[in-house]
């Protein structure tokens, strides 16, 4: 599967000029078909969902059913908003209700903007300033049509003359998504090119630590890249094509990462007693050099649905340091995934919900070796290879935004199948088995999460909260606070009198009082690798028994410009592998000379003390400096 990850990401960057010389001389097919008022009426069993409200609704929706006309304004709770867009774009009034209706994109493909890019910072702090009506803070990547969609809803919703914090973000997005935003006008969907190419050296003084399923880990959050003690480089390059209904994508780097100082014969012991498993199912201690790829699939767009199929990373959570459910904490799963290309809205009675966002997938585990059979879970598996049928893991998850201040969601995710349990339909109808997990053969590791954000009306442009809870068996039992691990945060776009600081401030929390056994969340008796890809945790760097959180504030010169801080503390409860606890504190400044070209640099001072590794506290300092190119122009026509 590896292997032809990488062949596909290298076939896609090494076809992009031959590519985009052949697309300027074909026509025709490539020209995706408009779905018409009465075609959309006539679609079937999706014709309800197939719907978006425009911005005459949207208009109706704010002023209670008086559509705001053309050079007028109207009051928009503590706004004037005038129906002309300001700012430096030409497009017209008109040109930016067709674009967020974006009729003409209903067989158009293209590839989802990678989660660490600086494209969801800038849409987050725009969303925070004014109202984007039809956006989710919680389900991520989107892909580059909808942020343009989502940018020619924010010119019309969000007044921004003069304003010194969302008039910077509307010129860097506008002259982002200038050619999707030409796409959704009615041009032909055919580009290929190289989005990105990087160099990023990252070096580790002092004892790291990279065991985050036991203990902690120096670096998170981070597709579940090596590291080790020394020199860890990482060489990137990344591209996509696109052309009618499909679309591709791959990102693939050359990974080399130092050794890891390996544990104590003494904690080895400890920990195989514990896990009941072979030490070192989840470590890596050697130095690693390797061609890996990061995310690469192929897609395609059918009446606004999106097919992907490949490897994919996702976040599931409006808290942006952490989510407990599905994070870019480890490797991106490979999968089949379908998606909203936007939203839909629901009929009858049920549009009152607003704007509906979905996602749903189909993944395969990796780099699992064991698994825990039978009534009394004998461990199945050897070292050296891991199992020829792994586990697998479905997700599904929904958004829902009644008004333009609140957004609630619910997402839910299955490990099942895998060895002596083949992936079958009943293996799959089983996961919804109501029994319970004390039957013969359980129905599979489900969890759960709801979410919500909100932007309290008389706090537009000063607050957002927000918060995360996961269920990791049946989320109905009655114990609400008892199961449940939470994830709260607040997010304050403007610091008073310093427009350009922001603050956030987010915790996460599964150390819960009374749970049935030590390290509750995130593990599991017959899946005995736990919710983990290649032995990283899927959800959060809290751990499976922890208490945490984050503060950074980032001082924004530019929407790409930026310099932030950090503090970060997470302790592990005594009771699981005899506690301890890490924090950190980092600096980063990330430098725009000009729209091809982003520096940056990144200072982390960490301090841990974990008795079962090792009786004296320990601590790491990880300098991190990285260069990327952004070839312009790739997406022109």
């Amino acid at each position: 599967m590896k292997n032809q990850a990488v062949a596909l990401i290298l076939a896609v960057v090494s076809s992009s000029a031959f590519l985009q010389a052949q697309l300027k001389h074909t026509t025709n097919w490539a020209d995706a078909p408009t779905v018409t008022q009465e075609q959309r009426q006539t679609t079937g069993f999706f014709s309800p969902l197939v719907h978006l409200p425009s911005l005459k609704e949207i208009g109706e929706y704010h002023s209670g059913g008086n559509f705001i006309p053309h050079g007028t304004s109207v009051s928009l709770g503590d706004r004037e908003v005038e129906s002309e867009p300001q700012g430096s774009s030409t497009a017209t009034y008109a040109q930016f209700d067709a674009r967020q209706a974006s009729e003409t994109t209903s067989y158009k493909a293209s590839s989802y903007v990678p989660l660490d890019s600086w494209i969801y910072p800038a849409f987050d702090r725009l969303a925070a300033v004014g109202p984007l009506p039809t956006s989710t803070a919680i389900l991520r990547p989107w892909t580059r049509l909808e942020c343009a969609r989502l940018l020619a809803e924010a010119h019309i919703a969000i007044n921004y003359e003069d304003d010194d914090v969302a008039g910077p973000i509307f010129a860097a997005l506008d002259k982002e998504f200038r050619s999707e935003s030409t796409i959704i006008d009615g041009g032909r969907n055919a580009s290929a090119g190289i989005e990105s190419a990087y160099s990023r050296v990252t070096g580790i003084a002092g004892t790291p630590i990279r065991d985050g399923f036991h203990f902690a880990s120096t670096i998170t959050n981070d597709f579940g890249r090596p590291f080790g003690n020394g020199i860890n480089s990482y060489d990137g390059l990344s591209g996509s094509a696109q052309f009618g209904p499909f679309a591709v994508y791959g990102r693939a780097e050359y990974q080399y990462a130092s050794a890891m100082p390996e544990y104590s014969t003494a904690t080895k012991q400890f920990l195989a007693a514990n896990d009941v498993l072979p030490v070192g199912w989840n470590l890596r201690s050697g130095t690693t050099s390797r061609l890996r790829p990061i995310e690469a699939y192929v897609s395609l767009n059918l009446a606004n649905w999106q097919l992907s199929f490949g490897q994919q990373s996702l976040w599931w959570a409006p808290d942006r340091s952490t989510s407990l459910i599905l994070s870019n904490n480890a490797e991106a799963l490979p999968m089949f995934r379908i998606t909203r290309a936007k939203p839909a809205t629901l009929p009858s009675f049920l549009s009152k919900l607003g704007p509906v966002h979905l996602d749903m997938f189909l993944a395969r585990q990796g780099g699992v070796h064991y698994v825990g059979l039978g009534s009394t879970f004998a461990v199945h598996g050897t070292p050296d290879k891991p199992l020829k049928q792994p586990p697998y893991l479905w997700g599904f998850a929904f958004t829902v935004k009644p008004t333009e201040y609140l957004e609630l969601g619910f997402a839910h995710t299955v490990i099942f199948a895998g060895y002596s349990r083949p992936l079958t339909f009943e293996t799959f109808f089983h996961t919804f088995s109501v029994d319970g997990n004390g039957q013969e053969i359980e129905p599979g590791k489900r969890v759960t999460a709801f979410n919500f954000a909100y932007h309290p009306p008389f706090l537009r442009q000063s607050l957002v909260l927000y918060s995360e809870a996961m269920a990791w068996d049946n989320p109905i039992q009655g114990k609400f606070v008892g199961r449940y691990a939470f994830s709260p945060g607040i997010y304050i776009p403007q610091m008073p009198k310093l427009p350009k600081l922001d603050l956030r401030l987010e915790a996460a929390y599964t150390d819960l009082p009374k749970l049935p056994i030590q390290g509750y969340f995130y593990t599991n008796h017959h899946y005995i690798e736990g919710y983990t890809n290649y032995g990283q945790i899927l959800g959060s760097w809290v751990g499976p028994q922890g208490i945490g959180g984050e503060a950074s504030s980032t001082y924004w010169f530019s929407p790409r410009t930026k310099a932030s801080i950090s503090y970060r503390k997470m302790v592990s409860d005594v009771g699981y592998f005899q506690g301890g606890h890490r924090d950190d504190v980092s600096g980063k400044l990330i430098w725009t000379p000009n729209a091809s070209t982003e520096i940056s640099g990144d200072l982390q001072y960490g301090h841990w003390n974990f008795p079962a590794v090792s009786p004296t506290s320990k601590s790491d300092f990880t300098t991190t400096i990285q260069i990327r190119f952004f070839p312009q122009n790739h997406r022109d026509h």
